[in-house]
């Protein structure tokens, strides 16, 4: 779940510091690299996007890609984010008791199948997993079918981009009586900071082991390395 990369509209306190063109053009990478990672890490792959009038440009992306049988471009529900990602989960489990699904952001690009699978096999035995973020939120989340009424709760009230959501959705779990686990913490890169420690992080393990992410890492390069353009397309 994600908007669209329209420079000035995503990524904006990584673009303070280094441009909106870079920045969006650095979530669009993200998201690039998401899809193609995780093409194969479940039955059904959406990318939701808003807003409305750039889906036809989200299709042209995957198609780009070489993803589009793999993905499927949908429209986000309208809403804050809570709203938006209820509606999804509600849609998308239904009434199947069987069902699962997981949602995830574009802000932690080095997520993979192996997280994916994890992250699964945990709502087996568990209501909900949470992923959380260093900042205070999660990047991922995913529920056990089928929705549930008392689900709605935990998406209503909260402080988005804060660092309460986390701790604030915690409490609404338990009080909804939902059973939870969580992943490892992970960083999202939304500052100039938490981008360069990625690629610090990245250079250390290049240096111990071949980097199975060397082509992102260079391009991430290469955008950062551009002349300052407001003539990016968005494309």
């Amino acid at each position: 779940m994600t908007k669209y990369w329209v420079a000035g509209t995503v990524k904006t306190r990584l673009g303070n510091t280094i441009g909106m063109v870079k920045a969006a053009k650095l979530h669009r990478l993200f998201i690039s690299k998401l899809c193609d990672s995780l093409s194969d890490a479940a039955d059904q792959h959406y990318l939701c996007i808003t807003p409305r009038e750039y889906l036809p440009s989200a299709q042209r992306a995957l198609d780009q890609w070489q993803l589009s049988r793999e993905w499927r471009v949908v429209l986000q529900e309208p809403g804050d984010l809570g709203a938006k990602m209820s509606g999804w989960f509600q849609q998308t489990l239904g009434t199947n008791k069987n069902s699962s699904a997981i949602l995830i952001g574009g802000d932690c690009p080095l997520l993979s199948k192996d997280d994916i699978t994890q992250a699964a096999n945990c709502l087996r035995q568990f209501d909900v997993v949470l992923g959380p973020a260093c900042d205070g939120g999660y990047y991922l989340i995913g529920i056990a079918g089928p929705w549930r009424p008392e689900l709605e709760t935990i998406f209503q009230e909260i402080p988005w981009s804060t660092d309460e959501v986390l701790s604030i959705t915690r409490q609404k779990l338990s009080h909804a009586s939902q059973s939870m686990i969580e992943l490892e913490p992970r960083e999202d890169i939304d500052t100039e900071r938490e981008l360069t420690q990625l690629l610090q992080s990245q250079k250390q393990d290049q240096e111990m082991t071949e980097d199975e992410h060397a082509d992102f890492f260079s391009a991430i390069k290469s955008i950062l390395e551009e002349s300052a353009s407001s003539d990016w397309s968005n494309g």
